[in-house]
């Protein structure tokens, strides 16, 4: 409310200069404060684009880029038909008209709005990296290693996908159908298959959508909980059935809970599902983090419950530093009683300043967990930051090196690690470098697609930060799961994968990350 009373009066003031005889700079200029229209804007953007911009989506321009990039640019990417199309939809055009001013707003009004607040240095990043009873970075900020200097290329948004359905030729599969199964979503986050064969589907903001009989439900699940949406890696991340789900009905959701105002702690929550809704939910697990990222569920062999949460890829020191910090979640995998409690056969369980909760360290942003049938370890798919992807093989107690090792560069171009190894930290099992920024996954094992079978299908939202290039990557193992070729899936279509999943029916299904754009697709054996 005081957020929509500082708008209203700063559209006023604004209106007000517009309609003056007086040049809005030369007031500016007499009043030694920022023109109203940049001050409005600079609310807006606090509100509805911080999250992002300001360290959430590591693809995101920061703030001293945007001021960069001039009005024509911006207000091209808020037209209806621009790369923040989707975004601009939360704002009005009053909104939109002031965020542009700020964003194009002249060095001399920038110089205004930082004297004007004492918290900001003069690029508009602020540097107060904590806050008040929160022992962790509370803010991402990016460190200049992360801000490159030269001008980024223009925006260019992936296509809306068409109707379908599409056909495709692969190898060892020679013929694919892959059909929209459902449009109506909005930055899906993971696909979960009930034993009746309805789709559940995670969305970023909060909602659980189910498909039934290949028509999404309008109408979102109740009894989730309420979800805290800071940026790309933020919100509502997955959803687990409980291996006895046909018995007891639980679900498990990882999702961003509401905390310290404009902050979120990685949680878990738990509930049964009574054929219709959520009842008796309540959260089974709260971290004490307010910047950790993604998080992914799967119960393992053990009928433990694991768990990953992303540490900050870009950042300061003590921002992409706390993998390595025993005693701080973010970048580890957490072994968990069914119930939320810690097993104490933990690899960490009573070692001084260590959380018992951790299983693996040294991760940066995991997006995809899924357990290899075949050798009962679990996979994780592992966002690098430029280059540097990886696949890792889960082992108790091992360190994956984030940030002291890495293949990858930071996006302003310097490698992270000169040397990309070190002595007590684990290799990668696969790295890829260009990028391919990797989501969820899955080991097929279904009879549909029997040249498949032990295959890894691995979404990717873009290579080499190249937009448009989202696809499905097969992996090829030989009998010591080394990797023998791999094989990118459904490229033409331009789209962002960010799950994939193996139904019931032994199909592949995809969900695709296009904001409100997005579909769930499914893939099956084509006419041969």
């Amino acid at each position: 409310m005081n957020q929509a009373r500082t708008l209203l009066a700063a559209s006023v003031i604004a209106l007000t200069a517009c309609t003056s005889t007086t040049p809005v700079a030369e007031i500016a200029s007499q009043s030694a404060a920022p023109p109203a229209d940049v001050l409005a804007g600079q609310q807006v953007y606090q509100q509805f684009c911080v999250a992002c911009h300001g360290g959430g989506d590591e693809t995101a321009p920061v703030l001293d880029i945007l001021h960069t990039l001039g009005r024509e640019r911006v207000s091209a990417a808020l037209s209806p038909d621009g790369l923040m199309a989707v975004p601009a939809t939360m704002v009005n055009d009053t909104q939109r008209a002031h965020v542009i001013a700020f964003l194009s707003a002249p060095p001399a009004a920038l110089k205004q709005l930082a004297a004007a607040d004492k918290s900001t240095d003069p690029t508009g990043r602020n540097r107060e990296a904590y806050i008040d009873g929160i022992p962790y970075p509370a803010r991402r900020i990016r460190a200049e290693r992360d801000s490159p200097d030269g001008p980024r290329p223009p925006a260019w948004a992936d296509p809306r996908i068409g109707d379908g359905p599409f056909d495709f030729e692969s190898w060892e599969q020679p013929k694919l159908h892959v059909t929209v199964v459902t449009r109506g979503l909005t930055s899906p986050r993971a696909i979960e298959f009930l034993p009746t064969g309805e789709a559940l589907i995670a969305e970023r903001s909060g909602a659980l959508r189910i498909v039934r009989n290949g028509k999404l439900d309008p109408t979102p699940i109740a009894g989730t909980p309420t979800v805290a949406v800071l940026g790309t890696a933020t919100g509502f991340m997955d959803i687990k059935l409980h291996p006895n789900f046909s018995s007891n009905g639980l679900i498990y959701l990882a999702y961003h809970k509401p905390a310290h105002g404009e902050y979120g702690n990685n949680a878990i929550f738990r509930g049964r599902w009574d054929g219709k809704a959520i009842v008796d939910g309540k959260d089974i697990f709260v971290g004490d983090d307010v910047d950790a990222l993604y998080t992914k569920l799967m119960f393992g062999p053990d009928g433990k419950l694991y768990a990953t949460i992303g540490c900050p890829g870009v950042g300061t020191d003590d921002s992409i530093g706390r993998a390595q910090k025993p005693d701080d979640f973010a970048g580890k995998t957490l072994r968990l009683n069914e119930d939320g409690t810690v097993p104490n056969d933990n690899p960490f369980s009573g070692r001084t300043g260590y959380n018992p909760e951790i299983f693996t360290l040294g991760h940066r942003v995991n997006l995809g967990l899924a357990l290899n049938p075949w050798t009962k370890e679990f996979w994780v798919s592992e966002m690098g930051p430029q280059g540097g992807d990886e696949v890792n093989i889960l082992r108790a107690g091992q360190n994956y090196g984030w940030p002291i090792i890495s293949d990858g560069r930071y996006y302003a171009g310097p490698k992270v690690s000169p040397v990309p190894y070190k002595d007590g930290m684990t290799r990668p099992h696969i790295s890829y470098v260009p990028a391919i920024a990797p989501g969820g996954m899955v080991f097929y094992t279904g009879d549909k697609f029997p040249a498949w079978k032990r295959n890894l299908f691995l979404g990717s939202m873009r290579m080499s930060n190249s937009p448009r290039t989202g696809h499905i990557e097969r992996i090829v193992f030989n009998e010591n799961w080394e990797v023998v070729r791999s094989e990118m899936l459904l490229l033409d279509l331009h789209q962002r994968i960010r799950d994939v999943e193996q139904g019931p029916d032994g199909d592949l299904w995809a969900i695709t990350d296009e904001g409100a754009d997005s579909v769930l697709l499914r893939i099956e054996p084509g006419a041969i």
